[in-house]
């Protein structure tokens, strides 16, 4: 089963000439950088972090597990 995600990739320039890059649907993902190219890697590794922050909530030991291997690029 193939599934895609895509999320809304928002880039506003900010104080100092900034950019701010932030995902439209995932507040707590937002980061900032000197180009519109650092921008869109840094948002590309906050989403990662977010992602990988959820992973962290308590799961019982009888739970049932499989793998899901989700790619994040940035264009």
């Amino acid at each position: 089963m193939d599934t895609q995600l895509s999320y809304s990739a928002i880039y506003e320039p900010v104080e100092d000439g900034w950019i701010q890059a932030r995902i439209a649907e995932l507040p707590g993902v937002i980061t900032a950088a000197p180009t519109l190219d650092e921008a869109k890697a840094m948002l590309a590794d906050a989403l990662r972090e977010y992602l990988l922050s959820l992973r962290e909530d308590v799961i019982g030991d009888s739970a049932e597990r499989d793998q899901l291997v989700l790619v994040i690029q940035a264009r």
